[in-house]
Order: C-alpha cells, then sequence, then structure tokens
C-alpha cells in the first residue's frame, strides 16, 4: 500500500498544499501558502503530521519549469521524499472524469489521484546535474537567439554601408572581413589607408602570413575603390554598425566560454563519450544532448524515451481508416527533438555507411518510400532506440 501525499498545486507566488490517505480521502483541507520560509513551514508542519500518524509521507507537484525550484529546494533541505509529475499526467487524471473541473483546489485533487493510480520515481541527488546541465542547454538556446538577431541587424547595416559585401565574402564573420570592418567601418576609410597598412592590420588580427593578407587587401581596396556607399562616414549607420560587430564578438565569446563549461561539467560522465562515437553527434551537440535527455535510466522502455522526446507516431484508427502513416505526437520535449533532427541531419551528410544512414536507405529505397523529412524523423526514432541500448548497455556506437 502506498504511503499518505502531500499533493502541491504550484503557481508563480503561491500554492494550494492537501494532505490524501488515498483516492478521495483527504488528511486535511486544501491550504494555500505563500512561496516563502513561513509557507513552507506550513508544509514542514503537515510532513511531520502525517508522518507521526501514518509513518510516511511523499510530496508531490507539477513540473512548473521555474515556479516549483524554490519548493524544490526547501524539500531537498528538509531530506523530505518527493515526486515532479509531469503537468499532461495530472492533466490526463482531472480530464478523465464525465464533467471536467479546473480550480486549484480541484488540481490538489487530481495530482493525489494520479499518484495513487500511477507509480513515480522519486527524485534523485543525481537529476540535479542533469537539471543543471538542461538550464545551460536552455540559456545557450538564448545565447543562439540573441546571436542570431544581432547578426541579422548586422547584416541590415552592411548592406547600406558596404553594398553587394557578400559577394566579396560569403561569409562576413570569418577572421578577414571582421577584421576589415571593426577597423574600417566605411569604403571611404580604405580608400584613404595604404594597401600595406591594411595587409600589416589582416596579419595581425588574423595570423595569416603576409602573402595572403596583400592579396585579401588588394581585392578589399579594389572593391572598395568602385563600391557606392548608402550613407556617409559619419552616419548614425556606421556607429550602428561598430556597435554591433563590438556585440557579435562578445556573444560568440560569451557561447564559447559558455558551451566549454557545459563540456567541462560531462567530461567524467561515460555517456557523454559514448554519444561522441555515433557519426554526426560532435563534443557540442553531445553534451547538449545529455541536457535535454537527462538520466536516460528513468525510462523503463525503449518507447518511453520516443514519447518523452514526441517523435512516437500518432495512433488513430476509425472504420476503414488504418491509422497508418500519421504525424508524430509533437507531445513532448521540443528542444530534444531539434536536436536529434541536427544529428541525423549532420549523420546522413557524411554519406558514411551506418545503422542510421543505412536505415535512411532502406526508408527511402521501400516500395512506398518516405519524403526526405519524413524518413529522417524515422531516423530519429531509430537513433533514440539506439541511444537507450548504448546507455543501458554501456557499449559503444558500432558500425
Amino acid at each position: 500500500m502506498k504511503s499518505p501525499c502531500i499533493a502541491i498545486d504550484v503557481s508563480k507566488a503561491s500554492s494550494y498544499i492537501q494532505g490524501f490517505v488515498k483516492i478521495g480521502e483527504s488528511i486535511s483541507k486544501a491550504i494555500k501558502i505563500k512561496h516563502d520560509k513561513e509557507g513552507y513551514q506550513t508544509i514542514g508542519e503537515l510532513t511531520n503530521e502525517i508522518k507521526a500518524k501514518y509513518g510516511d509521507v511523499t510530496c508531490i507537484f507539477e513540473s512548473t519549469g521555474i515556479y516549483h525550484r524554490s519548493l524544490q529546494q526547501f524539500l531537498e533541505l528538509a531530506n523530505q521524499k518527493y515526486i515532479i509529475l509531469n503537468p499532461l499526467e495530472a492533466a490526463k487524471i482531472r480530464k478523465s472524469s464525465l464533467r471536467s473541473t479546473k480550480t486549484d483546489k480541484k488540481d490538489c485533487e487530481s495530482i493525489a489521484k494520479a499518484y495513487f493510480l500511477n507509480d513515480y520515481r522519486y527524485y534523485k541527488k543525481q537529476d540535479i546535474y542533469y537539471e543543471q546541465l538542461q538550464i545551460m542547454n536552455r540559456y545557450y538556446n538564448f545565447l543562439i537567439k540573441q546571436l542570431r538577431m544581432t547578426k541579422i541587424n548586422f547584416r541590415n547595416q552592411l548592406d547600406i554601408i558596404y553594398p553587394k559585401f557578400d559577394e566579396l565574402y560569403d561569409n562576413p564573420y570569418l577572421a578577414v572581413p571582421m577584421a576589415i570592418l571593426s577597423k574600417y567601418p566605411h569604403p571611404e576609410l580604405i580608400r584613404k589607408v595604404r594597401l600595406t597598412s591594411i595587409g600589416k592590420h589582416l596579419m595581425k588580427k588574423t595570423k595569416h602570413r603576409e602573402r595572403y593578407t596583400t592579396l585579401e587587401a588588394k581585392k578589399i581596396k579594389e572593391y572598395c575603390i568602385n563600391t557606392q556607399s548608402g550613407c556617409f562616414k559619419e552616419s548614425i549607420e556606421v556607429r550602428i554598425l561598430e556597435n554591433l560587430i563590438k556585440s557579435i564578438e562578445a556573444k560568440q565569446n560569451n557561447l564559447n566560454e559558455h558551451i566549454k563549461l557545459m563540456k567541462k561539467s560531462s567530461m567524467n560522465n561515460p555517456f557523454y563519450h559514448q554519444l561522441l562515437t555515433i557519426p554526426g553527434i560532435g563534443e557540442n551537440l553531445a553534451v547538449r544532448l545529455i541536457g535535454e535527455l537527462g538520466d536516460i535510466s528513468r525510462f523503463d522502455t525503449k518507447r518511453q524515451l520516443v514519447a518523452y522526446a514526441g517523435v512516437d507516431p500518432i495512433v488513430y484508427q476509425s472504420g476503414k481508416m488504418t491509422g497508418e502513416h500519421l504525424h508524430i505526437t509533437k507531445k513532448g520535449n521540443k528542444n530534444l527533438r531539434c536536436l536529434l533532427y541536427l544529428a541525423v541531419s549532420a549523420n546522413i551528410r557524411m554519406g558514411k555507411l551506418n545503422p542510421i544512414r543505412n536505415f535512411y536507405n532502406k526508408k527511402k529505397q521501400q516500395d512506398n518510400p518516405l519524403s526526405h523529412k519524413a524518413a529522417l524523423i524515422a531516423c530519429v526514432n531509430k537513433l533514440l532506440r539506439i541511444i537507450y541500448s548504448m546507455n543501458e548497455s554501456g557499449e559503444l556506437f558500432h558500425y
């Protein structure tokens, strides 16, 4: 028989708490507490009261992303057993009734019902490593979005000041073009400078040899002589371009330092080195995948891991409809799906034969061939199953 539980419906600044012995049998009324020491002390008093009467108690609450963090910290410090529930689980229980009612007080009953009807794993200390790594990956995503927006603005200003610069350099973020733009943010400034000065500046900033930098200097000088800028060198666009170049460099450095920190935290994790043996997964992708996958041992089957990523197919059969070849559910970790898609895409581009590439070819050559994207999604499902088996066996990826 399960121990009693304290169901906690977490919101931003407050929560409702209620103790339950079994489904429909509460120990106390739903009490509203604030997320402060006094409020959490109320939880402590309720746990002590239940333990004194029943011997044990489990706290259970839904994951809210950030709002449950102070509650979680309180429970950790109090050495109290707790379960973090997937919000979809409680929603499924709540909607299972004929008349679905959602209030803060009723949510406690739904959470408790989910606890008594199912077996959930307790949150463990080792999960904190994965939790921290996931937070770091989400911040990494945020930094990437910031850098992307900065680069969009940079391109806009560049097209005004240096028209058709992309014909000169396909990638303006390489060492040579960035060194030129940061030193000479307007073509007129380059026209007045000697080739030797431009070459020396490039040698200093890019560490290329003199012969190469001289050729680059000539190319840039010819371009600036023939180009017609869209503004004067005193214009505000020039100032904006200078600031954007500094911002891009700072954000790129921040990204590099952040991913180094993520790698450092995972160097002693054997699973990190296992992932590196999979074609298409490099150091950056491996550590980010660990952050989103978490502790794979919490999944009892491969299907659970596939469902967690949301790449399991929708099953819907009705009449003549067979339920085959439907879209994936997408009810899962979208960040994980994105990383897996990148890994599979890189694997296919490599062209090296391996189980994933072979599976892709099979899906493309079958009697009813899949489209490129559908075949990639099938490979994502395949990759997840391989990752699960590798983690379970401790073996490396086999060709």
